[in-house]
């Protein structure tokens, strides 16, 4: 069913009546059933598979259950003192030091409106296992069906994650090449990071760093179509970042860009220019966020385009479209956009760019030293 989700050759309704039949034997034989859990990817309960046999009750959202399938960080605490004590030598750390690495790596599902933390079982227990900090669970199968349903959609993944939604909206499971957001919360890629009772909405990002860099690394590789392999790309950035070498992360940042083929900037409209312009940067930032990165980052003078920090530096970016690097520094000093870092001890980079629709890369890059300040 999955795979026939954005095609038009009518199996889905084929697949679930073979469905349909295989749970209808349950009906049969209720006299002899006393418990039967059901899991899975996909909630199936509003379209006529368990029409066969008695309804089953769902308990997705049932806070009873919400720890069900997963590792809580007390069962962490209690059980797994070990070998998470093993992994924090291993990697020459301190105890507390691992758990929240595991903490930013596997943690941050929420099963229910108490918003009760969960760990991925699967990526912690075999990370306990090998020692290592790897990205098990989204490295055992790529979200090909997913990337394929984004690319029919109108809206791109900045616009989808960090927004509230009503139940209905992401719980149903009639997910389509309209509505892929169902699909993209029940596989487990975004998750709900916080509840307003008032409303009674949910708002849904990715549960961890695992997640979002996996699946962002897959997304920006499906979207940007670079010529230059995106991993290595991304380490090399990393490492610029770390040694506050702003120029090469310049030619870095140009070199990308200019891989990208021409037929995936090419916008005929100004406003799909301006959409294109803004997710390429919201992917390539999202995916260098081994550091802290905060785009559109909201303060009281205005929302900065992308702020990146590193232990010893701090990055702050205002990117212009068709414009010049000049016009970008000058918003960053209008805005004040420095002064939330004025007692900061770390190093301030303030960095002006400009994207050119044309070429489809940097057309100009500024940067004010810090020793210009």
């Amino acid at each position: 069913i999955l795979d026939v989700l954005d095609t038009d050759y009518g199996l889905e309704d084929r697949h679930r009546n073979v469905l349909k039949g295989f749970y209808s034997v349950f009906k049969g034989a209720d006299s002899h059933l006393q418990f039967v859990l059901l899991t899975g990817v996909t909630k199936f309960s509003q379209v006529s598979v368990f029409s066969g046999f008695n309804q089953p009750k769902d308990i997705s959202m049932d806070a009873r259950y919400e720890t069900l399938c997963g590792i809580t960080q007390e069962e962490l605490d209690s059980y797994f003192v070990e070998p998470v004590s093993a992994m924090a030598e291993r990697s020459r750390c301190s105890f507390e030091e691992m758990k929240s690495l595991l903490k930013q790596k596997y943690d941050g599902y929420h099963f229910s409106d108490n918003m009760t933390d969960v760990y991925n079982p699967f990526s912690l227990l075999n990370a306990l296992d090998s020692l290592r900090l790897q990205d098990y669970w989204f490295s055992s199968g790529t979200p090909t069906y997913l990337i394929r349903l984004l690319a029919h959609f109108k809206e791109n993944m900045n616009e989808l994650t960090g927004r509230y939604y009503s139940p209905e909206e992401f719980i149903d499971y009639k997910a389509d090449v309209e509505r892929p957001l169902p699909m993209i919360y029940q596989s487990g890629y975004l998750t709900i990071k916080d509840y307003d009772m008032e409303f009674n909405t949910f708002l849904l990002d990715f549960p961890n760093n695992e997640v979002k860099n996996g699946f962002l690394t897959a997304l920006a590789s499906s979207y940007l179509k670079p010529s230059e392999e995106t991993s290595g790309w991304i380490r090399d950035v990393v490492r610029t970042l770390r040694a506050g070498d702003t120029g090469r992360l310049c030619n870095l940042f140009t070199s990308f860009l200019s891989s990208i083929p021409y037929t995936m900037r090419r916008k005929d409209d100004e406003v799909e220019r301006e959409r294109y312009f803004q997710y390429t940067f919201y992917l390539i930032l999202r995916l260098i966020s081994v550091y802290t990165v905060y785009v559109e980052k909201v303060q009281s003078q205005g929302r900065v385009d992308c702020v990146l920090e590193t232990p010893q530096y701090v990055y702050i970016f205002e990117f212009k479209l068709d414009g010049t690097a000049d016009d970008a520094l000058r918003q960053i000093e209008e805005k004040g956009y420095v002064r939330e870092y004025a007692s900061d001890a770390r190093t301030i980079y303030k960095i002006g760019a400009s994207f050119s629709s044309e070429t489809g890369t940097i057309g100009d890059w500024k940067c004010i030293e810090p020793n210009n300040q």
